[in-house]
Order: structure tokens, then sequence, then C-alpha cells
């Protein structure tokens, strides 16, 4: 006597193969739609960041770029080089400034100061009357009434000439190793990076005419331009210098 198959009661070997199958495939499916959000999720993630890096990167350097040559009017706007991808300075950072309270002779090193608590060892700082500067770095930590000096400034000053701290500031764009290329920016020898992963950088220098010039001691305006990563909107600022 043979085997006879009998119906079955419920679901059958063959339908529940049939329906794990479509569960496979949407399962599959709904994996690969929620990698593609992810994804999607990832990338508006990076991108709102990436533009968040840049109004950041934008802020320093507006900041920066205002106070150039402020603090000592006699050395004009402070530019020292005005290149399409790169700008160099002098400013003031982190705005120490004090006046001499007696005069000072060509010969001196010690320079007395109405204040000058807190100002840092090896910092450049220039000495200024209203036609004309010299430039001198201190030995040691500034204390409330005295500077030292590295050595002599060469040039006598009457009492009540400025004296301030003078930063070398450089902005330039640098490619990797890997073709990626970055804002840096460099105060007095130390270089970070700005912003990252940059697609687009110019600058764009405008005289008090407001047309363009190449001559660092014309310039009154930077226009900066900048994007990077991925977007291709280009974040656009110009930044007057308060020198001018």
């Amino acid at each position: 006597m043979g085997w006879q198959l009998q119906d079955c009661a419920g679901i059958c070997l063959a339908e529940a193969m049939i329906a794990m199958a479509a569960g496979v495939v949407v399962l599959s499916a709904t994996i690969q739609t929620l990698n593609h959000f992810q994804q999607k999720l990832w990338a508006q993630h990076d991108a709102i960041a990436h533009h968040q890096d840049l109004r950041v990167g934008m802020g320093v350097m507006e900041a920066e770029l205002r106070v150039a040559g402020a603090a000592a009017p006699a050395i004009g706007t402070g530019l020292l080089r005005a290149e399409p991808q790169e700008v160099e300075f002098l400013a003031n950072l982190a705005g120490l400034v004090t006046t001499l309270s007696s005069p000072v002779s060509s010969s001196q090193d010690e320079l007395p100061v109405g204040d000058g608590s807190d100002w840092p060892t090896g910092k450049q700082l220039l000495v200024c009357t209203e036609d004309r500067c010299a430039e001198g770095r201190l030995a040691r930590d500034g204390r409330p009434h005295r500077l030292s000096l590295t050595e002599p400034l060469g040039q006598a000053f009457p009492a009540g000439s400025s004296v301030a701290v003078s930063n070398l500031v450089r902005f330039y764009v640098r490619k990797d190793q890997n073709g990626t290329t970055s804002l840096m920016r460099q105060v007095d020898g130390g270089a970070s990076t700005l912003i990252g992963d940059v697609t687009w950088f110019r600058l764009v220098y405008l005289d008090p005419e407001g047309k363009r010039t190449q001559d660092p001691t014309r310039v009154a305006r930077v226009r900066v331009e900048v994007s990077g990563g991925g977007d291709r909107r280009v974040l656009t600022k110009d930044i007057g210098l308060r020198a001018r």
C-alpha cells in the first residue's frame, strides 16, 4: 500500500516557503530603502556640518582681517602680502595695547608702560608715534608697569607713544598628499586647518574707491569667496579693514 498526501490543515509547507520568500524580498527591499535614507541623512548631516565650518572659518577671517594694522596707524593696513589665494598681515589679535609712561632712549631695552600685565614672552611688539614705528620682542612676560625686550629698539620714543603686540597672521590654501585642499591659518609661525575640503577659495582686494588692486598699501576691503564639501554654493563676504 503506498502513501498518499492528505490536505493541509492550515498552512502547508509550499505556502510557508512562498510566504518566507516573499518576506525575504520585502525585508531586503526595506533594508535597501533604510540604507538609502541613512546614506542620504549622513550626506545631509555632513553638508550641514561643513557649511557650519565654512561660516565659522569665515567668521575667524573676518574678525582678524578687520583689525589688520589697526593697533599701529603708522604701518597703514598692515597687509604684507595680497595674493588671490594668500593674505599675510600684521594684527593685534588679543588687543594688547598700552603707552610709554616716560621717554625711552635708542639703547634702552626696558620699556616703562602704563600696564604690561600678562603680555606673553616672545611676542613681537610695535612702539609707534603717529608717523613711525620700531619693532621689539618680549624677553619675558610683561609686568604691571614694565616690558623687557630682547634688545633695544634702536630709536628714541617720547612718553605717550603707543605700544602694541603685533601678530603675524597668514591665511592660505594647501593641498595634502591625498589631493584634498584646506584653508590654513597661521599665527606667529604656528599653522592649523581653518576649513577642510575646500573646493573654491579666492581673495579679491578692493581700494577705497571699490576698484580691484594688488597693492597691499591701497587695500580697504577684502572679498572672501569660499566653498567646499560638495556644496557648489559659494559663500562670499566683504571685509572692511579698520585701519582704513
